[in-house]
């Protein structure tokens, strides 16, 4: 069973404080530093307030606080510091570092008495701190990542996966974790799992960096690898509740996910984790109740620009009695207020959990001072409520654009989960069924509106390329470019260029490049923050169009292919669906596309109106521009077919279907191509694996065709090939795919 994010709240939540001075609801007549300020900031405070430690100041001496004392009178009387945002009469929690408002108005008033600072023989000694750094003592097994990682400057945040051999000669059972970053200004926070040993060999340092990119390795996609618990800047570490704990086992990697927040400079980062084992293992039933499931993937978030009170409510009944242990939220920069209660079977309420004021970057874990039964019956309800409108100071885009479900800190998701031991043997398989119910739901509802498509692309993309060209007969006859990620390479018209679709596989951005054959020189097209894909070039060769998605929206772009100048918006398409280019007529007077499955040529003079050719997808003109070559699955399968492309046209929105011929005999992906003479197809074959296959044009009247024939199959397996529009030269001698290679380990 799943105990990624019990042992993540338990693990974060802050250990109790020292008991709180001044409960008196009046400030003294006198304050001083040494009697009454000193023990409310050693108490409250120097935890982060200290070097070395995550907060951007010391509050150790005197001379430290008096520096800042305005600061701290104004940010206690807000309540922003010490940061505690779970609302008082929601939830009894340890660790609550909230001051009582007797402390708020003794800062205030030695403030305004010119900061005295009293009799230094009655000042405390500050708070002792291991001089090793470990503040739960000498762990039993202490890990270091064993490369250091750069974090860039600026840019998207990083989402970074780093695989630590643990080395143990027998399995153990993990009683506490503490993690120690070595730059803190940029690790916004980590979660822990195990894996068995060496099963990220394959993609562990394949871009030449230490460990591999994405979110899904220990996140919310993530169902199986167990949990160790993880990390958040201020929270201070603490054993795991008594009788929690979590098996490491024999010769196992420890996985640790680092979630990067650039800084504006270069930051080098080589955490340490420190272990500790209990003597034995847990028999306690653990289970995680997230509401929405799966951090909000199928919950429909879509928030548009402006909107400030969007509104997300989901509710879970317990198939069985529950103790609850503790409440954990999670969502990024657009939420406001997150709010959980539960009604019992009898009718009567509790309020579990109320976050007013949402910080994405404060994110603590709650951990119940009285653990508690809910019974079976109880409905637990959740509200979570987003701003997306300039009113809110933490939103991070001006002006604001549409935000929808996403891993990056600019897209959202959100959810309040429960950690919750599972009281009645008898109940286990109930409730563990219920959840799965729940996760199934919200990931079928994901791929219905593209979401978990979308998330999908993103880990086939971490795969590395090398940009290859083949003769006919399957030769390599040179390679491009580093090795990278890349997708939809396409030759220019006269054969000397290729552009291509170049990504990051850490936050996900694409651009589109362009590459000399002869000198592999290249040339960022595009280089901005939105995805860009689909490039095609037009026919003499001097510009490329692409797709971007801006606000959530695809749009046709067109620039110098030179990369110079500025680009020129073609068509924005409105339904919301994904577009994917696919051709530039000869004549230059269309740009073919297919969106969801229909397909569509785009006239580019006067309205720019799509004009819908049929359910169709990978369209190519013909050289003549009188025919269409496309896929359909018409037959049960997809083929490549031909129609007429001036009938087609006439005919859109009619009863009369278009005539179409056949041209494979077997399953197609796509990659069509017409040679420069219009007497040869080329496409794609699914037949034994991806093979390029070629068929000599016989007649235009009817459409004639030969018998298809394998030219050479691919080493490895292109990504959506349906999307490609050049792979072949005009001459048809050439042929240009990203392929796989072996992963590239990191310089030790």
């Amino acid at each position: 069973m799943s105990r990624r994010r019990l042992l993540f709240v338990l693990s974060v939540s802050a250990v109790a404080l020292t008991p709180l001075v001044g409960q008196s609801q009046s400030a003294p007549s006198r304050a001083t530093f040494a009697d009454t300020i000193a023990p409310i900031v050693y108490a409250n405070c120097v935890t982060c307030h200290r070097p070395g430690e995550a907060a951007p100041f010391s509050l150790i001496s005197y001379e430290d606080v008096a520096k800042r004392g305005a600061l701290i009178a104004k940010v206690t009387a807000s309540r922003y510091m010490p940061p505690w945002h779970a609302e008082p009469g929601f939830g009894d929690f340890v660790g609550e570092r909230r001051l009582t408002d007797a402390q708020v108005a003794t800062i205030d008033a030695w403030v305004k008495q010119g900061m005295p600072r009293g009799d230094d023989a009655r000042m405390p000694k500050p708070p002792a701190f291991p001089a090793d750094g470990w503040r739960l003592g000498q762990p039993d097994l202490i890990l270091e990542m064993p490369i250091a990682f750069d974090v860039p400057a600026s840019g998207p945040d990083v989402f970074r996966n780093f695989v630590i051999p643990t080395k143990l000669a027998e399995d153990k059972w993990v009683r506490g974790i503490e993690f120690r970053p070595s730059a803190r200004k940029v690790v916004h926070h980590a979660l822990f799992a195990q894996v068995p040993g060496g099963s990220r060999a394959n993609v562990d340092g394949v871009d030449g960096r230490p460990g591999f990119g994405g979110l899904s390795a220990v996140g919310f996609m993530d169902r199986t690898d167990p949990g160790l618990g993880g990390w958040a800047p201020g929270a201070q570490p603490a054993m795991f509740t008594e009788g929690i704990v979590s098996r490491l086992p024999k010769g196992s990697d420890f996985l640790l996910q680092v979630h990067f927040h650039p800084s504006g400079k270069v930051e080098t980062e080589k955490s340490l984790i420190g272990i500790y084992f209990a003597e034995n293992g847990g028999q306690k039933d653990l289970a995680s109740v997230q509401l929405p499931a799966v951090f909000g993937l199928g919950a429909g978030i879509d928030i548009p620009p402006g909107e400030k009170q969007f509104t997300i409510k989901d509710s879970f009944t317990l198939p069985g009695d529950a103790k609850v242990y503790s409440a954990f939220a999670h969502a990024h920069y657009l939420a406001k207020q997150m709010k959980a209660e539960a009604t019992l079977p009898d009718g009567s309420t509790r309020p579990l959990i109320w976050i007013r004021d949402w910080d994405f970057n404060w994110q603590d874990g709650y951990s119940y001072k009285k653990p508690f039964v809910l019974p079976k019956g109880t409905r637990i309800d959740v509200t979570l409520t987003y701003d997306n409108s300039s009113d809110n100071p933490r939103n991070p885009i001006s002006p604001p654009r549409r935000a929808i479900f996403g891993e990056q800190s600019l897209d959202e998701m959100g959810t309040i989960g429960f950690e919750v031991e599972i009281v009645n043997k008898a109940e286990v398989d109930a409730f563990h069924s219920a959840l799965a119910s729940r996760n199934k739901m919200a990931t079928d509802t994901a791929g219905k509106n593209g979401t978990l498509g979308r998330l999908l692309a993103r880990g086939l993309r971490r795969n590395m390329q090398q940009l290859t060209i083949f003769d006919r007969q399957g030769n390599v006859v040179t390679r491009l470019g580093e090795v990278g990620s890349y997708s939809q390479a396409a030759f220019s018209p006269d054969g000397s260029r290729i552009v291509v679709v170049k990504n990051d596989p850490d936050t996900d951005g694409r651009d589109i490049w362009a590459f000399d054959i002869a000198t592999g020189k290249s040339t960022a097209i595009t280089s901005d923050a939105p995805p860009d894909s689909a490039p095609i070039w037009s026919p003499d060769g001097t510009q490329i169009a692409y797709v971007s998605d801006r606000d959530r929206t695809n749009s046709i772009y067109r620039r110098a292919a030179n990369g110079t100048g500025a680009e020129e918006l073609v068509y924005t398409h409105t339904s919301g669906s994904q577009l994917i280019l696919t051709d530039w007529s000869a004549d230059g007077r269309f740009i073919c596309f297919w969106s969801g499955e229909t397909m569509f040529v785009l006239p580019l003079t006067g309205e720019r109106k799509p004009i819908e050719l049929g359910r169709e997808r990978g369209g190519r003109i013909s050289p003549d521009n009188r025919l269409v070559a496309f896929n359909s699955n018409q037959s049960g399968a997809f083929q490549v077919y031909v129609k007429d492309l001036t009938e087609a046209t006439r005919q859109t929105g009619t009863a009369t279907a278009v005539q179409s011929t056949q041209v494979s005999n077997g399953p197609s992906v796509g990659g069509i191509f017409w040679r420069r003479d219009g007497r040869e197809l080329l496409y794609l074959s699914l037949q034994g694996g991806q093979g390029m296959m070629a068929v000599d044009v016989l007649g235009d009247a009817p459409f004639r065709t030969g018998e298809p024939k394998l030219l050479f199959k691919l080493p490895t397996p292109v990504l959506a090939p349906a999307q490609l529009s050049s792979v072949s030269s005009a001459d048809g001698q050439r042929f240009i795919f990203a392929v796989n290679v072996t992963p590239r380990k990191p310089a030790q």
